[in-house]
């Protein structure tokens, strides 16, 4: 039985890893073709950023540390772990490469000093779920891979759920407003969209409400027959694939997707545990 559950972790890894590769590749190339907002001129210059409050690192090191040279080698650090998670399971390249793509994601989040998007936060939550699954797996440890299992599927289900409950107390969302609105922005718009969406204040409302009711109903796939659960976490894959095409958002599919192997063992613990077939 624990053998059975090993062989579904592992397959959990392969698959969650290999899309925190696809993330990482993206995300760092994203980065990399920004690269002019680390220079002296541009909008995170060290120049400024360094008069921030409570920096924890030396005053000696810190323009090294803090320096564009130095976010080009974080990068790069990241692309070359996220190349050697592709290497096929049992890959003893898993662990050191997903714990340094936590920490290029935990040096971005204080060099650039601002929050990050969606994809920045779950990606670092990949990253350290993939960490404990391939020290569970290595140590050959069934509790310590299944914590690393269960953290991730937690972190997806408080995604969604948060994602919808604050959309719910926007008056922008509940009335239908959001949609259009983002879809006129410069950042996140598209022009076909806006036009779209600007002519059927109706179905503007419908997708808005849709939005909030399946994101804020997540946590029922956690309880939900396996067929609809793999159906729902479809649904909601290509909800992100159109979130990428219609407002630019690559890299918020992968990290995403990369929860739904966690969700699905998360969904056959809990149905055993509660004796559900």
């Amino acid at each position: 039985m624990v053998t059975e559950g090993m062989a579904d972790i592992a397959l959990c890894l392969v698959i969650t890893k290999t899309l925190l590769a696809a993330w990482a590749l993206l995300s760092a190339a994203e980065w990399f073709a920004n690269l002019h907002l680390f220079r002296s001129d541009g909008l995170l210059t060290w120049n400024i950023l360094r008069l921030r409050p409570r920096l924890l690192i030396p005053v000696s090191v810190r323009h090294r540390v803090h320096a564009e040279s130095a976010v080009i080698a974080v990068l790069a650090c990241r692309i070359a772990a996220a190349l050697l998670l592709l290497i096929p399971y049992p890959n003893p390249a898993d662990l050191p490469c997903s714990l340094l793509i936590l920490l290029s994601c935990f040096y971005m989040s204080r060099r650039t000093w601002f929050g990050g998007d969606g994809s920045d936060q779950m990606g670092m939550v990949i990253a350290a779920g993939v960490a404990i699954i391939s020290a569970g797996l290595a140590l050959d440890d069934m509790n310590l891979a299944a914590s690393g299992v269960f953290a991730i599927s937690g972190q997806a289900v408080l995604a969604y759920f948060v994602a919808g409950a604050a959309k719910v107390v926007s008056p922008a969302w509940r009335g239908g407003n959001a949609l259009p609105g983002v879809m006129k922005t410069r950042t996140y718009g598209h022009f076909l969209a806006a036009s779209f969406a600007a002519e059927r204040p109706a179905f503007c409302k419908f997708v808005c409400w849709l939005t909030i009711g399946t994101e804020m109903l997540f946590p029922l796939v956690l309880l939900a027959p396996p067929g609809v659960a793999v159906a729902s976490l479809c649904c909601f894959a290509l909800f992100h694939f159109s979130n990428a095409y219609f407002m630019g958002l690559n890299a918020f599919v992968w990290p995403f997707l990369a929860t739904y192997p966690a969700v699905m063992l998360a969904n056959s613990a809990a149905r055993d545990w509660m004796g559900w077939i």
